[in-house]
């Protein structure tokens, strides 16, 4: 039952999220194209993918974590840069989609407040393996 809503929500928080980084793993290469092309302003959206790609990881393995703490499949610290990434890739994003509508805006920052819960709930594996 602890796994399912878990399940639940890391789909309900994750998925807006989700839906836009496929969108940008579709897109990418066009950017890639327009930034060989000398188009700079492509290389905004190009650095929000692979750090979205980096933070979905970094959640996946959290949530793996969360699950089942005795099995780690990243290391602590690559962790955290992983999950760093990806709450910058979501605030950015956040701020992008505060200027179409809020409600967009909410979504895309509701994964920043479940990480920082899944973080803080496994702070003492992280604290135990950091810090030795």
């Amino acid at each position: 039952m602890k796994s399912i809503l878990y399940l639940v929500v890391l789909i309900v928080s994750f998925g807006p999220s989700a839906i836009l980084l496929t969108l940008g793993v579709i897109f990418s290469p066009v950017w890639l194209y327009s930034l060989f092309e000398s188009q700079m302003a492509t290389l905004v959206p190009f650095l929000l993918v692979v750090a979205g790609l980096l933070g979905f990881w970094g959640m996946l393995a959290l949530n793996n974590l969360t699950l089942y703490p005795h099995k780690t499949d990243t290391p602590p610290k690559r962790l955290i840069v992983y999950l760093s990434l990806g709450c910058i890739a979501s605030l950015t994003a956040t701020i992008f989609a505060a200027y179409m509508d809020w409600l967009l805006a909410i979504t895309m920052f509701l994964p920043i407040p479940v990480t920082a819960c899944l973080t803080y709930r496994n702070r003492a594996s992280f604290h135990k393996q950091v810090c030795s």
